[in-house]
């Protein structure tokens, strides 16, 4: 049986960011694009917590009829796509992991706070969510991306609710599942970006390097968003993956 692919956007995104991909992979599979709670009008969790998270994405992949899936995460996404095989192991066919973690790391630690200071300090500021996502996909985006794909990002980002924002950016500090890298009993595709600075390629080879059946990719000239920088190579490393997986 064809597994379903399920996409969990990041911080600062919603669905609508998987456009790409829901396009070229919908007419084989059956796809979510997921808005995670808070994102894309939908409400916030009363208590946030990844754990929660996957549970909310459990209900929403029983009630879009999905069987086993391909969870396809993106940086924070990806942190719940290790969160949902950690809870819901019967329901994952295999991880594409793409700029994204195992831990958010010490809270106290230097990147830690930089990391969040610089999402929160422009807000505090009394700048927009436009504003903000100007200044941040500036610095998240690779060297050679179309305006399309920047517009597409800026876009996204703007719309999500600051309450949202500022509630998802306290919540991915609290996040550290590298204990369970060792327990990950589906394939997994660990996909980096040559200039990612959030989720650099040297720290997700070695979090691939820990999980039993990994397989790690770089993706040459993109930075934190390879998925909507590089397409169809991004499809492409998906489509590969899950033809693998399902021989």
């Amino acid at each position: 049986m064809t597994p379903g692919l399920v996409f969990l956007h990041g911080i600062g995104g919603s669905a609508d960011i998987w456009q790409p991909q829901v396009s070229h992979f919908q007419a084989r599979f059956d796809v979510l694009a997921w808005n995670a709670p808070g994102y894309g009008g939908t409400p916030m969790l009363k208590e946030p917590s990844f754990a929660n998270l996957a549970g909310r994405l459990a209900e929403e992949t029983d009630r879009a009829g999905l069987g086993k899936s391909v969870i396809v995460g993106h940086s924070f996404g990806g942190m719940v796509a290790q969160q949902y095989v950690r809870d819901y192991p019967d329901k994952v066919a295999g991880l594409v992991l793409s700029g994204t973690s195992p831990a958010f790391g010490n809270p106290s630690g230097e990147f830690q706070k930089k990391f969040v200071d610089d999402r929160t300090r422009p807000l505090d500021e009394g700048k927009s969510m436009e504003q903000v996502a100007s200044e941040v996909m500036s610095k998240l985006l690779g060297r050679d991306v179309s305006q399309e794909a920047i517009d597409t990002a800026r876009s996204t980002m703007a719309s999500v609710p600051e309450r949202t924002y500022r509630a998802t950016v306290a919540l991915i500090t609290t996040f550290d599942l590298r204990a369970h890298l060792a327990n990950i009993a589906v394939p997994v595709l660990a996909i980096a970006g040559e200039h990612d600075r959030m989720a650099t390629p040297e720290m997700m080879q070695r979090m691939a390097s820990r999980i039993p059946d990994a397989r790690f990719r770089l993706m040459r000239d993109v930075g934190h968003l390879a998925a909507l920088e590089k397409p169809t190579e991004f499809n492409e490393l998906v489509e590969l993956f899950v033809g693998e997986i399902h021989e």
